[in-house]
């Protein structure tokens, strides 16, 4: 009886664990939302660790949060603040009680007109984007270690 009782305890507190991080994970995801649609970098990069790797969707590789905070500003203008985004949490998979796999759902919306090299994006384009970010636990608190940005481009099929 009292292993039956431990084994309840211990699953019981492991799913309070797994609720708690879940939250506190899908929380992150919902204010770098809202940070993005603020046009508010540093917000937005500040749940990056110091040491995140950032791999975005043109392939382009940043390390650490200083340069990932950088490279956005170098992008705001043209790229980030005539747009608004929704992120949407597929699935939190935890490795451990300190780190966790999430993948994420982008939508990006053009609110304007902007140039981009190689064109113009207009307003009201929509494009999507499929996230991969691994989260570490330190200190409490959830941080963003790796991401990996994947732009959605539809196939053509055969005979395109």
């Amino acid at each position: 009886m009292k292993k039956y009782m431990i084994s309840c305890l211990l699953i019981l507190s492991l799913r309070g664990f797994s609720q708690t991080s879940e939250t506190a994970i899908r929380n992150i995801v919902r204010q770098q939302q809202t940070y993005w649609n603020q046009n508010n970098i540093a917000g937005y990069t500040g749940f990056f660790s110091d040491d995140c790797v950032l791999i975005n969707f043109l392939g382009l590789y940043w390390k650490g949060r200083k340069q990932i905070e950088s490279e956005f500003n170098k992008i705001n203008e043209c790229c980030i603040k005539p747009t608004e985004v929704k992120l949407e949490v597929l699935d939190i998979k935890f490795t451990s009680s300190a780190s966790a796999v999430t993948h994420i759902k982008e939508t990006l919306t053009a609110k304007a007109d902007y140039t981009v090299p190689g064109g113009v994006v207009n307003k009201g384009t929509v494009n999507h984007k499929f996230i991969t970010a691994v989260l570490e636990k330190k200190q409490g608190i959830w941080k963003i270690f790796a991401m990996q940005v994947t732009q959605v481009v539809p196939f053509p099929g055969p005979g395109r």
